[in-house]
């Protein structure tokens, strides 16, 4: 279960003011008042003892997207503004009642104004059931205002003033204490509502009803105190009510700090997965461009005919326009080193031309290639040493590279230098108390912020099978906790390790608990004021965590993660038929890298990514879930969709950018109200399958083939 601090203090102080207001309404029993007025003032209590139970519970159990924690928050979320609503109408009557006790018959206008205002507060709250008009949950399962929620608010207002003027007209039939406690029950409510408008985080009206109706029960104690037949008994309930109240409240405490105790190893788990997978997105997000450079240098037509013609026995002949190529990819990207090595002539070719011939037997610094060989990969990370860089430890991306054919031609590759990823690991490390280790199967370290246990040391490999490629496997120790992934995309695993679970100490809640009971209710308000700003706090780190971990770097779009998050919730929820679903593929975009390199198609990329969200943002979220292709999942209506179309081709048509190249996007539309005979993996395929037709069709229309363009 997810809870947070905040939300368990709050918890706590709503349980412990419903055993209060139980314990009053037995205490009003035990002395047998058969009057009207005490009855409904038992009432009055018994009802505001299900408001904050019903309050503790919306606290407890939101924030957890489980069918019975959903149930339970909408429930009792509910039940809150129920019994409000009986509550205001119950205030009424006990007023009335206690007027004709006095032989004063007030005027029905007031109990009508009262009437009329809980008739439309519970219109207002049935209505909400069907229309979300005054409040709603968000997909976290927690609770937010809506329009409704301030006429409901001024409604209830309505009745509570409309009891106490009829108080105050009535104001000589009752005694000044017992008026004074009837204003106060209407004075600190409508306080609190009126504060509780502009706060979010912490309730502060129900502890105002139950103020004021404490002060109520003192007013009738006093009256009560007054009979000749009470007076010797009367010190001795006091004494009894206020023992009560310290052992219930002694009690609540420490049943609500064990519960936190167990609730914050939860929430340890949680916060350190989240600290992973923010730490997992940053080294693939450093390792997806190395890795496709690589990739595209492989498939690059220009570096294979180099190869065939060194291979023939003249490597020298082809050194320069090798190297003035790799010089090309080396001052575009700034990457230490790019290599290609042709297996036919052995040559090692570098941006300065030929660096060595390799040897996998005399030379222990080429046994790399050899390995490279016999793993049959298309391509590997290896750490070594860089000879052209000053011998550099880096990270080598080696990619094979075959001829048309899928004959065997050589292998090419970009390095990185491993001071760049230990800067990164160490901003992670310095930032959220983690150490991060990137070690192989057999648990030997690849990288590492501290560059003496590079290949030297090695971690504790023994649980690794079970380790996948999905979610991080959570293991918890005395003093930290262990994430591990396996990074299929790097052949390693990354490991994170926290040395700040943020787990909380059972002996200093119950000092700090202590404090608070014996301060007292004033410094709670000052407890509450801090707590809400440390968890605003938290709330904003974590949602950044959370933004970052779903964004993509070069556009700011929604990245492939957060589109897969969010088809799991289409599913969930069953939306599929509101879905419209758009996927997108930028055309010739490998003509634009070939004829103006790569950072012309970045461009590109990034141009693409303006136009989808300024023309589709509006309704619902776009996302890039690979190089050049972005999906949009949307929710319009059919006029919408071809307005935001024509405004989208328009736009792109419109583009222009730094280089001379042309922004086309091919589109797959299906809308899921006019397909809902299909499951949502069929309306993907429907979706990609129109896509590539549109793609077909727009390279027929410019007379070129699919040989043209590579997507």
């Amino acid at each position: 279960m997810n809870i947070t601090n905040l939300e368990m203090t709050q918890a706590s102080i709503e349980i412990f003011g419903g055993f209060i207001c139980l314990m009053l309404v037995v205490i009003i029993m035990m002395n047998g008042h058969e009057r009207t007025s005490w009855k409904l003032l038992r009432w009055m209590f018994f009802l505001t003892a299900a408001i904050f139970f019903s309050e503790a519970c919306a606290y407890i159990f939101r924030g957890n997207t489980d069918g019975f924690s959903m149930f339970m928050t909408r429930s009792s979320n509910f039940g809150v503004f129920f019994l409000n609503i009986v509550l205001s109408g119950l205030f009424i009557h006990y007023v009335y009642s206690l007027l004709q006790e006095k032989d004063v018959i007030p005027s029905k206008i007031y109990r009508n104004i009262v009437g009329i205002c809980v008739l439309s507060d519970s219109i207002i709250l049935v209505t909400n059931m069907f229309t979300k008009w005054m409040y709603y949950f968000d997909e976290a399962n927690y609770y937010h205002r809506n329009t409704g929620w301030y006429i409901y608010t001024v409604l209830n207002l309505i009745c509570i003033l409309t009891s106490s003027a009829m108080s105050i007209r009535y104001r000589k039939a009752v005694r000044k204490t017992m008026l004074a406690a009837l204003l106060f029950y209407a004075f600190a409510p409508v306080i609190a509502i009126i504060v509780q408008t502009f706060i979010y985080g912490i309730s502060i009206t129900n502890i105002g009803i139950f103020t004021a109706l404490f002060f109520m029960l003192l007013a009738y104690l006093k009256e009560w105190g007054r009979t000749k037949e009470r007076k010797e008994r009367k010190s001795i309930e006091i004494v009894v009510l206020f023992i009560i109240m310290t052992i219930s409240m002694s009690a609540s405490l420490i049943s609500c700090i064990v519960s936190i105790e167990h609730i914050s190893a939860k929430n340890s788990e949680s916060n350190s997965m989240l600290i992973a997978h923010v730490v997992n997105d940053g080294i693939e997000n450093k390792f997806i461009k190395p890795i496709i450079v690589a990739e595209t240098m492989s498939n690059d037509y220009s570096l294979k005919e180099y190869m065939k013609k060194s291979g023939a026995g003249s490597p020298e002949a082809v050194e320069q326009e090798v190297a003035s190529y790799l010089e090309s990819i080396r001052n575009g990207f700034s990457y230490s080193m790019v290599y290609a090595v042709c297996d036919a002539s052995k040559a090692y070719y570098t941006y300065d031309g030929i660096s060595k011939y390799i040897d996998t037997k005399e030379d222990e610094h080429d046994i790399w290639y050899k390995q490279f060989l016999e793993k049959g990969k298309h391509y590997e990370l290896n750490v070594n040493t860089d000879e052209a860089n000053h011998w550099e430890l880096s990270v080598f991306v080696n990619t094979e590279v075959t001829d048309e054919n899928g004959n065997f031609l050589g292998v090419c590759g970009v390095g990185v230098e491993m001071t760049e990823l230990q800067n990164l690991l160490r901003q992670y490390e310095e930032t959220y108390n983690v150490k991060i280790d990137m070690i192989d199967k057999e648990g030997l370290i690849q990288v590492d912020s501290e560059a003496k246990r590079i290949e030297q040391e090695y971690l504790d490999n023994s649980y690794l099978e079970h380790v996948g490629s999905g979610e991080f496997y959570y293991e918890e120790g005395a003093e930290s906790s262990r994430m591990t992934k396996y990074m299929a995309d790097l052949d390693w695993y990354l490991v994170v390790e926290d040395y700040d679970p943020d787990k909380m100490n059972l002996t200093e809640l119950i000092t700090s608990s202590i404090i608070i009971f014996v301060i007292g209710l004033m410094m709670m308000g000052i407890v509450f004021s801090v707590l809400s700003i440390r968890e605003r706090k938290a709330s904003r780190e974590l949602m950044e965590r959370r933004k970052i971990s779903l964004t993509d770097d070069m556009t700011g779009l929604f990245n492939h993660r957060a589109y897969e998050e969010d088809c799991r919730k289409i599913l969930e929820t069953n939306s599929v038929p509101r879905i419209t679903l758009i996927m997108m593929d930028v055309n010739g975009l490998k003509k634009v890298n070939d004829t103006y390199g790569h950072m012309a198609g970045d461009e590109l990329i990034i141009g693409a990514a303006k136009c989808i969200q300024t023309v589709m943002g509006e309704y619902g979220n776009v996302y890039r879930t690979g190089g050049d292709e972005f999906v949009a999942l949307l929710e319009c209506t059919g006029n919408q969709l071809n307005d935001m179309l024509q405004t989208f081709e328009h736009m792109t048509a419109g583009w222009k950018g730094t280089y001379p190249c042309e922004l086309a996007i091919s589109k797959g539309v299906v809308v899921g109200e006019k397909h809902g005979n299909l499951t949502f993996d069929e309306m993907k395929e429907l979706a990609d399958k129109r896509m590539y037709e549109d793609k077909d069709a727009y390279y027929r229309r410019k007379g070129r083939g699919k040989s043209d363009y590579r997507n």
